[in-house]
């Protein structure tokens, strides 16, 4: 369970549910339209990516209908940004239901819009020691450290994530935004755009515009 919101590359944090981002910040650079990138005679020939399960489907433990039932109510809370009062359902289910990562996610997502920034990442890393394959804690983090300008530790984490499920859409993304926006290591981004082009079920216009840039950067550059 979790709280989950999304994540662009423009600053402003945005919401979504489904994978935890609060958005990755910087200015999209599109490419322009009719710009299409050189074709070789003989392409590649490109494999399909085998994409992994998701780990956390496997690690999740049953829940109580009573903790289902408070669970809702921290979302309701939250989803009308009542961040106190979510904490307080929140803090409670961590303390009864100690087993369940979700509430720890949650808690330090109510936690983070509150600015209680040290709060927040011992919430988001406490969830992480109770499930290690639940990636909304990681995407989360991630964004802690990143606007925190932990720049290196935002790294670590989103390589984390990668090591236990390399295919986690969020990871990719935030890793490369962080490569190519904040680090200035470019090659890698690319890298790491290319990849979640693989593993996206459907093609990114936006995504292909990223990686058009960066190939435009790389090759004047070269």
């Amino acid at each position: 369970m979790g709280y989950i919101k999304k994540t662009t590359r423009t600053p402003l944090v945005a919401m979504l549910m489904a994978s935890v981002l609060w958005g990755c910040s910087g200015v999209l650079k599109k490419a322009p339209l009719d710009a299409e990138p050189a074709v070789s005679e003989t392409p590649a020939v490109e494999v399909a990516l085998e994409i992994l399960p998701n780990p956390y489907l496997a690690t999740k433990p049953s829940v109580p209908d009573k903790a289902k039932d408070e669970f809702a109510q921290a979302t309701e809370a939250m989803n009308a940004e009542q961040w106190s009062k979510a904490e307080g359902i929140l803090v409670l289910m961590t303390e009864t239901w100690p087993n369940l990562s979700g509430p720890y996610v949650n808690l330090g997502i109510a936690q983070y819009r509150q600015s209680h920034l040290a709060q927040a990442e011992d919430s988001l890393k406490g969830a992480i020691h109770v499930n290690a394959a639940n990636m909304d804690a990681y995407t989360w983090l991630g964004v802690l450290y990143r606007e925190q300008g932990r720049f290196n530790d935002a790294e670590a984490n989103y390589k984390a994530a990668l090591a236990i499920w390399p295919h986690h859409v969020d990871s990719l993304r935030n890793l490369g935004i962080l490569y190519d926006l904040y680090l200035g290591r470019f090659d890698e981004a690319l890298v790491q755009y290319k990849l979640l082009q693989r593993v996206l079920p459907e093609e990114s216009r936006q995504l292909k515009g990223w990686v058009r840039d960066l190939e435009r950067r790389l090759a004047d550059k070269g």
